[in-house]
């Protein structure tokens, strides 16, 4: 066999690895800390002499993304959230009700392949967060006008954070398909 498929073989590799972790990032799993790992996995095993490679520059390119993606993800609801006058355990509580929300969203929309997971891990993920902030504001004794306004501001913030922390996967598992093959 031919040694130059085998550059090439890791470059198809490294982007259907990509793939899945970015669909763990859709289940509110670390799946871009992956694509961070399995990139830089990729630099370092690819012989920079093949025409199918991966440099450590966008090993480190993939990294800033990801912490992108994170600020994204978690900066979004708690600015929303403090924006809207959110008590500390409002945003605390929020936080935790969107991830308990995203995994019971999960499993409660994998009876629809694909689609349904994701829709219910937002809207999960949503409840959850609005919950959460629902409660730490009336738990502080604030109106429940309040605490609505600040549950619903909270849960469009979480929304809007993780499509967005999706986005910059989608950019991750690009720029490193792109270093790969081109």
């Amino acid at each position: 066999m031919n040694s130059n498929i085998f550059p090439f073989v890791g470059a198809v590799l490294l982007v259907l690895a990509n793939l899945l972790a970015w669909f763990l990032t859709v289940l509110q799993l670390p799946g871009n800390w992956l694509i961070v790992l399995l990139t830089a996995l990729a630099a370092w095993l690819m012989p920079e002499e093949t025409r199918f490679n991966v440099s450590w520059l966008t090993a480190g390119i993939v990294f800033g993304l990801a912490v992108i993606g994170e600020v994204l993800e978690l900066g979004a609801g708690v600015v929303v959230a403090k924006k809207h006058g959110a008590s500390r355990r409002a945003v605390w509580l929020a936080l935790l009700g969107g991830i308990a929300g995203a995994l019971f969203g999960a499993g409660g929309g994998s009876f629809v392949p694909v689609l349904g997971t994701l829709i219910g891990i937002l809207f999960g993920g949503a409840s959850g967060a609005f919950l959460g902030a629902y409660l730490g504001e009336t738990w502080k004794g604030r109106s429940e006008e309040h605490a609505i306004a600040v549950g619903s501001a909270v849960a469009i913030g979480r929304t809007l954070g993780v499509l967005g922390k999706m986005a910059v996967g989608i950019v991750m598992m690009l720029v490193a398909a792109w270093d790969a093959f081109f």
